[in-house]
């Protein structure tokens, strides 16, 4: 029907076409040499960092959870005491181990996505905006210090959230969707961000920050999932800021096309005036996820 706004089944399919072209255009650009070159950039220095770490913490963070948790605690000392009678000698070794490794996880993948948000990502807009999205002219510009403060204060509400969380892991399979989740969420927050800085003023990037909110989510969680697998996380960083590169220059140029970057857009018709567009038919209205 003429005018009709589209189903939550078109937009959901909508939003995953986008994700998914994004996605594929990421892969292919990560094939060219000067993005090859530049996976070495975040392995490299994340490698070197939480190497000194370790070197400098390991022993200290494991010897101060043995205390805190095993020595303190009178019923879980007395519990381990007698798992030890029964031959469970080391278990609480591994547990102790366990536990730093569960606290060093998330900081270690805060650490690479901030390390992609500062190093790489001015690198792959460079790269974008000379090649596929020449003709999206650049109405803002690049700052370390707005970069860092977007990722550090998103990783606060990341660590809350994924400290909060720790308790539902022992729930079967919680253990692996809830960090899923909270990593996605927070790669969508910094990496929209970062993806549009340079070339969208203000005005365009909380709209499309806005608008594509549930697509910058769902790509999230794409490539999130890499992480899980063990050969392809050592490409994740670049192949993150090419995907949400890809994804946020084509939205900027579709939105100036129409003319309704700096304001709403109305479903089933012609781009409306900013100052007169309803916030409810908006295609992010549909895309707004939790955030």
């Amino acid at each position: 029907m003429l005018g009709a706004r589209p189903t939550r089944d078109a937009i959901a399919r909508t939003v995953m076409t986008r994700v998914f072209r994004a996605f594929g255009k990421a892969l292919v650009s990560q094939l060219h040499p000067r993005m090859l070159a530049l996976l070495l950039i975040p392995f490299v220095v994340a490698v070197v960092f939480w190497l000194l770490v370790a070197w400098m913490a390991w022993d200290p963070l494991v010897t101060w959870l043995r205390v805190e948790f095993f020595e303190r605690q009178g019923v879980v000392r007395w519990l381990f005491e007698q798992a030890t009678r029964f031959g469970l000698d080391g278990l609480q070794g591994t547990i102790v181990v366990v536990m730093a490794l569960l606290l060093l996880l998330p900081l270690m993948f805060v650490t690479a996505l901030l390390i992609t948000a500062v190093l790489a990502m001015p690198v792959v807009n460079q790269h974008l905006g000379a090649g596929a999205y020449r003709d999206v002219r650049r109405q803002g510009s690049w700052s370390v210090a707005a970069s860092l403060w977007n990722a550090v204060s998103s990783a606060v509400v990341f660590m809350l959230m994924y400290v909060l969380s720790l308790p539902l892991w022992l729930v079967p399979l919680l253990g692996l969707v809830l960090p899923w989740l909270c990593w996605s969420w927070l790669t969508a927050r910094v990496m929209r961000f970062d993806s549009l800085v340079e070339h969208a003023d203000a005005q365009e990037r909380g709209v499309l920050i806005a608008r594509h909110r549930r697509a910058y989510f769902g790509l999230g969680l794409l490539v999130t999932a890499l992480n899980y697998v063990p050969p392809l996380f050592l490409i994740t960083p670049v192949l993150t800021a090419l995907a949400f590169g890809h994804f946020s220059l084509q939205a900027l140029r579709d939105a100036r096309d129409r003319g309704d970057a700096g304001g709403a857009e109305a479903p089933g018709g012609p781009p409306m005036p900013a100052g007169n567009a309803p916030a409810a038919p908006l295609p992010g209205a549909h895309e707004r996820l939790a955030h």
